[in-house]
């Protein structure tokens, strides 16, 4: 009986933890006038790697950073870029060091991002999902 008690907290466990994961935490934002209305996490990568600089309609894309010890940040930056921060902050020293690029610009929290998003055309951001409101549009949940 005990080894069934036993399975069972551990089976519910695992459904809670699972459940939990399948949850966005955050989300990639843009001006709600962005003439594009989903992006893959690839192409997000590559906008804020600043590998790619416009949309497929052409427009010039102008991507912004949380603060560093923003969790949105550390989130956005290990599940969508795929780095640890401390390795990104590397990445970017070299490019400015050797003239081949410069981070996105830095607007804040949260809440500063939103604002920031909202009042830019063809911006991209990235917010936790539970701040998304009516001002931006969505183009990829993670």
């Amino acid at each position: 009986m005990k080894l069934i008690k036993k399975s069972f907290i551990f089976l519910a466990c695992t459904l809670v933890l699972s459940t939990q994961s399948l949850v966005a935490d955050g989300a990639v934002i843009t001006n709600k006038t962005t003439a594009i209305d989903s992006l893959s996490a690839s192409d997000v990568k590559s906008f804020f790697m600043k590998k790619k600089t416009s949309f497929s309609n052409g427009k010039s894309v102008e991507v912004a950073d949380q603060t560093e010890d923003s969790d949105t940040y550390n989130e956005f930056t290990k599940t969508v870029i795929g780095k640890k921060p401390k390795k990104l902050k590397r990445y970017w020293s070299k490019r400015v060091f050797s003239g081949k690029g410069t981070p996105p610009k830095v607007v804040g929290d949260d809440a500063a991002m939103l604002k920031w998003v909202a009042k830019t055309p063809n911006s991209l951001g990235y917010i936790s999902a539970d701040k998304v409101d009516d001002s931006v549009k969505v183009l990829l949940k993670y």
